[in-house]
């Protein structure tokens, strides 16, 4: 198994429906997709989520949207986005 190596993550804030993120990736995001990622975090509450029932530890998600399925660590309003695949 490949270990994920972190040395390359850059952290983007982004200021989302009055909220702070830290979003935290080694990709190549459009803005379309991290609204619609944000959106659809907001929208099923998974930020509460982990807050209520996880809060010393990470959600981990695969969020399906319109073009891409994400695979995220969810934590405190930090994002750490570890895969894109592209849905055809």
């Amino acid at each position: 198994m490949a270990v994920k190596d972190f040395e390359n993550y850059e952290i983007f804030p982004y200021y989302h429906n009055n909220k702070f993120y830290n979003l935290i990736t080694d990709l190549d995001l459009e803005l379309a997709e991290v609204r619609e990622l944000l959106n659809y975090i907001e929208e099923h509450g998974l930020m509460e989520i982990q807050i209520k029932e996880h809060p010393d530890m990470a959600l981990l998600c695969e969020i399906e949207l319109s073009k891409a399925k994400f695979v995220v660590d969810l934590m405190n309003y930090e994002i750490l986005i570890y895969k894109r695949i592209e849905i055809k």
